[in-house]
């Protein structure tokens, strides 16, 4: 019996590092569209679901928008390993390209106790037509998505209680 309770525990364990990749696109090619996706052990296929579903809602024209509250209230809880955020960036006024790359900027500093690896690469296009193409990528620990998850649900609950508010 203490076999079989070892063998579970370790699966559990190796189960918990497995990394889970999650990539969001983002264009003003003909319209603005977005996609997201994910995977795990490889980036590069999470990127590839996001452009794919980035090109279906282009044609669909229709998208459903997740609750933003929830997701962030996740995400701030994750101990990041990567993020990576590549593209350029074109509004249509230099001053303003300007602007919004260093605030990009200013962002990755921000971050840097998010996560252990960083990356944010967003190049100004002065052109003069305003455009977007920007490409995102985070990575974690499935055992950390999880360990968040359950903090954020539990925290939910306690605020509902908190204010005698009923479940959904």
């Amino acid at each position: 019996m203490l076999i079989y309770l070892v063998a579970l525990a370790q699966s559990l364990v190796y189960l918990a590092a497995v990394p889970v990749c999650g990539a969001f696109c983002v264009s003003s090619r003909g319209g603005l569209h977005a996609g997201s996706g994910t995977a795990v052990f490889r980036g590069r296929n999470a990127l590839r679901r996001a452009r794919r579903a980035m090109a279906r809602r282009a044609k669909k024209r229709k998208t459903s928008v997740p609750d933003l509250k929830r997701v962030f209230n996740l995400i701030k809880r994750l101990k990041l390993a990567k993020i990576a955020l590549r593209g350029t960036l074109a509004l249509g006024d230099a001053a303003a390209t300007a602007l919004a790359c260093g605030a990009l900027t200013s962002l990755a500093a921000s971050l840097r106790g998010k996560a252990e690896a960083l990356e944010i690469r967003v190049t100004p296009d002065f052109s003069g037509e305003a455009r977007l193409e920007i490409q995102g990528m985070i990575r974690a620990r499935a055992g950390q998505i999880m360990l968040a998850a359950a903090r954020s649900g539990i925290d939910e609950i306690r605020g509902r209680i908190a204010h005698g508010q009923a479940s959904d």
